[in-house]
């Protein structure tokens, strides 16, 4: 069973419906330590996308041309400015992308640096970073008796990053496509989730040496529910969802037992960027060679 294929979530829209603010960080499997990594990846994952990241109010941006960078619609105008590498720069105009989650905005000065495009349709199997400021871990999800995850947990609006295997393509829309990741047990040492908060935030893909923008984080797996009444309702980083309720979104729902002889992890939803290159480059001009925008002074639309 696959999970992803009959209910999934908007990272914001989840927060208010549990009430809680939006600010909050990337979910690791092997540690709930809140200081985990908060840092910069070292060593085969050094210079993987935390050096593009910008802080977008209380979410994240990525520069992907000398004025512009690329976040998730659903969030709005997070901030006054867009703050990167310490340095504050001012939002002038947005561009939402008409068929899916993908908006690109344009700032009044002129980023140092920004991150090259994934632009292969190859994702399926490779290995992405995740940074984002969704939920510390929280508390154990039990399930007859069982460890099944955690729920969000507090919010600390603290940059975190973890890793994951691209296992699908989920298409959403006749042209929106999302990256689907799934939390397993049995992961990565890294291996990571998202929750409320992370939206914005971004998936990279390393090319040839080079890690590159493949996805923006978009939505999750759930909500779930205890049982078939749809009591119990709950969102979590679960590595084993079986044993609980998931809606059908029909009015009224019905709620379906989750069940399989193998564990059914949740799993995760960057809008995949490599479907929508051709609006990304109407807005920000052609690539050069480099994979950066050769889009040369800020252009007026």
């Amino acid at each position: 069973m696959k999970i992803s294929s009959h209910r999934f979530l908007c990272l914001i829209a989840a927060a208010s419906l549990i009430g809680t603010p939006a600010s909050r960080a990337v979910i690791l499997y092997r540690t709930g330590d809140p200081g985990a990594n908060t840092t910069a990846p070292t060593g085969d994952l050094a210079n993987s996308g935390w050096q593009f990241e910008g802080f977008w109010g209380a979410f994240l941006g990525t520069p992907i041309a000398p004025h512009f960078f690329l976040s998730a619609a659903h969030i709005g105008q997070a901030g006054s400015v867009f703050t990167f590498q310490s340095v504050n720069y001012t939002p002038v105009k947005e561009f939402v992308d008409p068929y899916t989650d993908l908006a690109i905005w344009q700032v009044a000065e002129t980023f140092p640096t920004c991150a090259p495009l994934y632009t292969k349709s190859d994702e399926v199997g490779k290995l992405a970073v995740v940074i984002g400021r969704g939920t510390q871990r929280g508390g154990e999800v039990d399930v007859n008796g069982n460890l099944a995850g955690w729920y969000w947990g507090a919010s600390d609006n603290v940059e975190r990053w973890g890793e994951n295997i691209i296992s699908d393509i989920v298409p959403y829309g006749p042209n929106d496509d999302l990256l689907y990741g799934t939390f397993d047990a049995n992961g990565l040492p890294d291996e990571a989730t998202l929750s409320v908060g992370d939206s914005g935030g971004a998936a990279f893909i390393e090319d040839n040496g080079v890690w590159k923008l493949a996805g923006i984080h978009y939505a999750v797996d759930g909500p779930f529910y205890t049982d078939s009444s749809g009591d119990g309702e709950f969102f979590g980083a679960l590595f084993d969802s079986r044993g609980l309720y998931y809606s059908d979104g029909g009015n009224p729902p019905n709620y379906i037992l989750i069940s399989g002889d193998a564990p059914v992890p949740t799993g995760f939803y960057p809008t995949r960027v490599s479907s929508r290159l051709s609006w990304i480059l109407s807005i920000i001009g052609p690539l050069n060679v480099s994979g950066n925008s050769g889009t040369p002074a800020l252009r007026v639309h």
